[in-house]
């Protein structure tokens, strides 16, 4: 009953400053009637009052006022902002400016420059309780600021996706794509763990079979320089008796034997000394 009753006077009101402003263009009334239109809803209705009062009075400060409410009450911050200092701007003690705009500033979060206007309009205005209540309310403790301060130091950092790692170089690695048929694979494990200790035999002897199995498509000079000791001495000395007796000659009989021959010869005369070397044990 309240709620329509009221609705009903301020339709009564409407009606009432609007004859009056129908007689008389020139009229303040224009400020009450936008006024009760923006309480009533019809924000539409209340800027266009407001808009054809300023026009007809363009040094009426409160009318500026209340074109400012209603912009900002219609979510237009900017054209609200300069309203408000228009109405400033005629009467810079305007109490109704002062705390539209404080309260613009504070919708923008800015809290200091919304202070200093209310302690502005303090000065002007000392007994207005409403810039008195805003005062306080600006002063008063924010307890839900430290409860989300405590709140973001305690969350644990956001868990960074993590890359997918290399698998480490290991013989067991490389057997286990062996045994999966995956030998290209199995040979670069071992031509990994070969870089990184070139002086591990069993990876080169391993390598060497791989190579083998592979039709030694895959040879890098990781696996040659890997080979056993006593191995590289019988493919050396083999490739060495091969050699033509008019070939000039090298500052070792391998160098010499890689200038003339391809890494894949070169190989298979290695897996040939290794076997005959192996024999003759």
């Amino acid at each position: 009953m309240t709620s329509a009753s009221s609705g009903g006077s301020l339709i009564g009101k409407i009606g009432s400053y609007l004859q009056i402003v129908a007689k008389d263009p020139s009229s303040t009334a224009f400020v009450p009637l936008a006024e009760a239109y923006r309480q009533i809803g019809l924000l539409d209705d209340a800027l266009e009052a407001a808009r054809l009062g300023t026009r007809r009075l363009p040094h009426f400060s409160p009318g500026f006022s209340t074109m400012g409410r209603i912009l900002g009450q219609m979510g237009r911050i900017d054209e609200a902002m300069s309203a408000y200092a228009t109405a400033l701007s005629i009467d810079r003690q305007s109490q109704s400016a002062l705390v539209g705009q404080a309260r613009l500033h504070l919708i923008r979060g800015e809290r200091d420059l919304a202070r200093n206007i209310l302690t502005e309009a303090e000065g002007y205005h000392p007994d207005d309780e409403k810039i008195a209540d805003m005062l306080v309310a600006l002063d008063l403790p924010r307890p839900w600021r430290k409860i989300e301060q405590i709140s973001q130091a305690q969350e644990p950092p956001p868990k960074q996706d993590a890359l997918p790692a290399e698998p480490i170089p290991t013989a067991t690695l490389a057997e286990i794509y062996a045994q999966q048929g995956l030998l290209e694979k199995a040979a670069r494990v071992y031509e990994d763990i070969l870089r990184q200790n070139p002086g591990n035999a069993k990876a080169g002897e391993r390598l060497l079979q791989l190579q083998e199995a592979l039709g030694g498509l895959t040879v890098t000079t990781t696996a040659a320089g890997a080979a056993e000791p006593e191995a590289q001495d019988l493919a050396e000395q083999a490739v060495a008796e091969e050699a033509p007796p008019e070939a000039p000659q090298a500052s070792t009989p391998l160098q010499g034997a890689i200038k003339d021959q391809s890494p894949l010869a070169v190989l298979q005369r290695w897996l040939t000394a290794i076997k005959q070397g192996r024999a003759n044990v």
